[in-house]
């Protein structure tokens, strides 16, 4: 057999796609290029991330949830969260309510009467003139907190104003609002309280209102909260000694927990009450609203306070009532004549040299003229001498007695 060598360029045989041929160092370039599908990892085919080798090690964290907290003043909805959604946030207060920087509620002061509302504090680290009681003032005592604590249920505290306080004759109708802080030695169960407010005179405490039919639930446990409720005030009088006091109870604890009311430094607790922070009295009266009126009645301008209302009386002038002249009266005055001031009295003693009158009103005699024939003149008034410009009055006796026949002018004055 005859073996035949066929030789084909390979300039001929292989091109780079085009109409260019490639050269055989072109292809051997490429080639050594690709890789050995025996070198190729299994990723290389699967795509799969856990194909491949010396994978980095991850350790499972316990975190199964995740939760938020925040302060009172919030309230937190959709926690703790487990898979995707969102956690939310809104304001746990009222309308009449702003967050203090402590993140609690507090509420805003509202106006009545003759100016703002009168707030109490109560000061824990104060006593009272009372043994027992501590501190109820309008002056807040912010220093170190001091902290009452009562195991299972009863009174936690109690507290009193300081003699002159109030110093009025009325509590208006109305609720008070107290702000309290609390906590307590373990969760669990719904421990409560509610207030009692009283009346302290003459050593004797009288009891006014009390919500203890609506006591208050303390809810965060072990965490100092600010609790916030309210006591119906009746309309109640008062004596101007009398003084006010704050009971303050716990319910539905369970035994061995122990309830902690907080006071001053960061725990202020306020009380919100009725009473106006405006003028305290008018003339003696003591309402928040109080009225002027006009009347006539009496015999000379006074005014009249009674209840809530001021009353100004200016009586119509009269011959016993001094006041205010009618419309009538006046059209009478302004009718009359002008009445002269002065009038003249002429006597003629020519026949006789003496003559009594008697004038019929107060006046005085202020001279003597047109004595014709110069005569010495001598007056008596009832039996007496009288001087020029003495007074004269209704039923004197004036009697003129001249030395020679004259007539004579005596000149009166009103």
């Amino acid at each position: 057999m005859a073996i035949i060598d066929i030789n084909i360029p390979i300039e001929d045989a292989v091109t780079d796609g085009s109409s260019n041929p490639v050269t055989s160092n072109a292809v051997f370039d490429a080639l050594a290029l690709k890789a050995n599908t025996a070198d190729l990892g299994a990723t290389a085919f699967s795509n799969d991330y856990n194909d491949l080798d010396n994978l980095p090690a991850v350790t499972s964290g316990t975190v199964t949830s995740v939760g938020l907290t925040m302060p009172s003043a919030f309230t937190v909805a959709n926690t703790p969260i487990t898979s995707s959604g969102d956690i939310a946030v809104t304001g746990a207060g009222l309308a009449n309510q702003y967050i203090r920087g402590d993140g609690t509620l507090a509420t805003f002061p509202t106006s009545g009467g003759g100016g703002n509302n009168v707030n109490y504090y109560l000061n824990g680290g104060t006593a009272a003139s009372v043994a027992t009681y501590y501190q109820m003032s309008k002056t807040a005592v912010i220093g170190t907190g001091v902290d009452f604590s009562l195991a299972g249920n009863g009174l936690i505290s109690q507290w009193l104003t300081d003699v002159g306080d109030p110093n009025v004759t009325e509590i208006p109708s109305g609720n008070w609002n107290f702000e309290m802080f609390f906590s307590a030695s373990s969760s669990g169960g719904v421990p409560k309280f509610y207030i009692e407010l009283l009346k302290y005179s003459g050593g004797v405490f009288t009891s006014i209102a009390n919500n203890s039919l609506t006591p208050e639930a303390i809810t965060s446990g072990v965490t100092i909260d600010l609790y916030l409720t309210s006591v119906p005030v009746p309309l109640t009088s008062l004596a101007i000694g009398d003084r006010l006091a704050i009971r303050v109870y716990i319910v539905d604890s369970v035994l061995g927990r122990t309830i902690t009311h907080h006071t001053q430094d960061s725990h202020l607790c306020q009380i919100t009450t009725t009473f106006s922070s405006g003028l305290s009295s008018i003339n003696g009266l003591t309402k928040q609203t109080q009225y002027l009126a006009v009347g006539t009645s009496g015999t000379d301008f006074a005014i009249n306070s009674a209840i809530d209302t001021h009353t100004f009386n200016l009586p119509t002038a009269s011959a016993t009532n001094r006041g205010a002249l009618s419309s009538a009266n006046w059209s009478t005055f302004n009718g009359k004549m002008d009445v002269p001031t002065t009038f003249r009295w002429t006597l003629d003693l020519k026949a006789v040299l003496t003559g009594d009158i008697y004038p019929n009103q107060t006046c005085t005699i202020a001279s003597v003229t047109n004595l014709v024939g110069a005569p010495t003149t001598t007056i008596l008034k009832n039996g007496a001498a009288y001087t020029f410009g003495g007074s004269i009055v209704s039923g004197d006796k004036i009697t003129v007695t001249v030395s020679v026949a004259s007539v004579i002018d005596l000149n009166f004055t009103i």
